[in-house]
């Protein structure tokens, strides 16, 4: 099955010199498939994509079941093309038995084929202790979780807080993307709940694990929620040798600063810096969706990214910012960002692939 992306991406290239996107390697280290349908996967792997799928959210166990097993039997029927992430449950923390089911659980998930652990923003921003005060990432609690995730040789993945617009009002966010999605929940827009942590004790929580926990694999997820400055981003990887980003549903934010500061970043630290989309494939979504409107989603999101990082054309977007340049990346950084780098923070998917 050949389909139009690819024939519109050969005649890009033929506009310009740039790397074919239909066979260069590449790896979305950040999607969720939460479906039992195939056919999202199949376009990815013609176009030379792996896809590594995150279970996450920590609210039941029920649900991380259901996500879990969507994750597990496509890396079943596709082990050439995906790989995934499991995640633990919240339900009874604090209580003696919490660490002894999550561990068990951890390594069951393991034995089946998770080659990380995904914990999202919830914790943090979500569970109250019994005091009531939040529970943070970096609570003593959670360190026999952290070292097992190391002595398996897994990789933690880490989505802490929110974008540093989440606690400005809407009109004061620097990307459409933030201001529409907060407008959407409210529930997370910390700026309207001025009791739960602030962003800055967000950030120093996650640090503090990165501090307490140096050996540990660490992946922070939509550029570890420093997407704002490029500069906060070279700090923390200074600062922690074992700490990389992927750059899900963030790149936008690349886009509004200075093109040449942010071309020099990706140079400097070509080797801490993975591909991923956020992209979400569900069951309620494939219901009805034909393969061109799936052809049209890879285009609008991958293609624009792609075209982002290979030319240095002016382009445009809707978002605040209307027109940025590409940063028209040398081959040898894109081939780190779109692909060993993500072989490197998960080893498990070099070896499969």
């Amino acid at each position: 099955m050949k389909n139009y992306i690819i024939i519109c991406v050969l005649l890009l290239a033929s506009c310009s010199e740039q790397p074919d996107f239909a066979t260069f390697p590449k790896i979305d280290a950040h999607a969720h498939l939460e479906t039992s349908d195939d056919s999202f996967v199949e376009l990815l792997r013609e176009n030379n994509f792996i896809l590594l799928s995150l279970v996450t959210r920590s609210v039941s166990q029920p649900l991380i079941d259901e996500e879990f097993n969507y994750a597990r039997e496509l890396y079943k029927g596709h082990p050439e093309s995906i790989a995934f992430a499991t995640t633990f449950s919240m339900d009874g923390f604090g209580e003696p038995a919490w660490e002894e089911r999550t561990i068990e659980w951890l390594e069951e998930s393991f034995s089946q084929g998770a080659i990380a652990v995904k914990v999202w923003k919830d914790i943090g921003m979500t569970f109250l202790d019994k005091d009531s005060s939040y529970i943070m990432i970096d609570d003593a609690r959670f360190d026999p979780i952290w070292d097992l995730i190391k002595s398996q040789n897994k990789t933690l993945v880490n989505h802490v807080g929110e974008p540093k617009n989440c606690w400005l009002p809407l009109e004061e966010m620097t990307v459409r993307g933030d201001s529409s999605y907060f407008a959407h929940h409210p529930d997370y827009h910390m700026y309207l709940h001025p009791g739960a942590p602030s962003y800055e004790a967000l950030i120093a929580a996650r640090d503090h694990v990165l501090e307490k926990h140096p050996d540990l694999r660490f992946v922070g997820c939509h550029l570890g929620s420093l997407e704002y400055d490029v500069d906060e981003q070279a700090k923390r990887l200074d600062k922690y040798p074992n700490f990389s980003m992927d750059m899900a549903a963030r790149i936008s934010h690349f886009k509004v600063q200075d093109r040449d500061k942010v071309r020099a970043f990706f140079i400097e630290y070509q080797d801490r810096l993975l591909y991923g989309t956020d992209i979400g494939i569900r069951n309620s979504y494939m219901e009805g969706t034909s393969l061109a409107r799936m052809q049209e989603i890879v285009e609008e999101t991958y293609l624009n990214d792609w075209e982002y990082f290979t030319t240095d054309k002016i382009l445009e977007q809707n978002d605040k910012v209307k027109t940025y340049q590409g940063l028209d990346l040398p081959i040898k950084v894109l081939k780190k960002i779109y692909c060993d780098n993500a072989k490197r923070m998960y080893p498990e998917i070099g070896m499969r692939h």
